[in-house]
């Protein structure tokens, strides 16, 4: 009975401290741009309290990881723009890592393209999140979408 006891309050301590191994949710649309055959894609993120990831230009030092959206069957599109956040980044002088630039809570990144017909992208959003202690490994969200 005592081992058993034991057994379960060592599970219950090493639970108890488990970290949600994905801070960061991902949620992705389209719609249709202003132009002919335009099309914008949002990636939202959803941050968890406490945590933030790097804007596609994060500054720093040159080691931190921007957030990017690649597309791997570019070969569908007649043009790609560039990733663009839709709101202002959190500007921090980080000691000995320099001028960075990171969002937290919510952010919407768009990125506008343009397909002669309509075709459903396959894609990754790279990105880096990081709390004040420390970084998580870089992480890779697939993701699959009908324009």
């Amino acid at each position: 009975m005592r081992t058993l006891f034991f057994v379960l309050m060592m599970l219950s301590s090493v639970l108890s401290f488990a970290q949600d191994p994905s801070p960061v949710k991902w949620k992705f649309a389209s719609k249709k741009g202003n132009n002919p055959n335009e099309y914008i894609i949002t990636a939202t993120a959803t941050i968890q309290e406490g945590f933030h990831v790097f804007s596609p230009e994060p500054g720093g030092d040159g080691l931190l990881i921007p957030t990017e959206l690649t597309i791997t069957n570019k070969q569908l599109l007649t043009k790609v723009g560039t990733l663009t956040p839709l709101r202002r980044p959190i500007t921090k002088n980080m000691e000995g890592v320099g001028m960075v630039n990171y969002y937290e809570g919510e952010v919407d990144f768009s990125l506008t393209v343009e397909a002669s017909k309509s075709v459903t992208l396959n894609g990754t959003v790279s990105f880096q999140c990081c709390n004040d202690r420390m970084c998580l490994p870089p992480t890779d969200v697939p993701f699959k979408i009908k324009l």
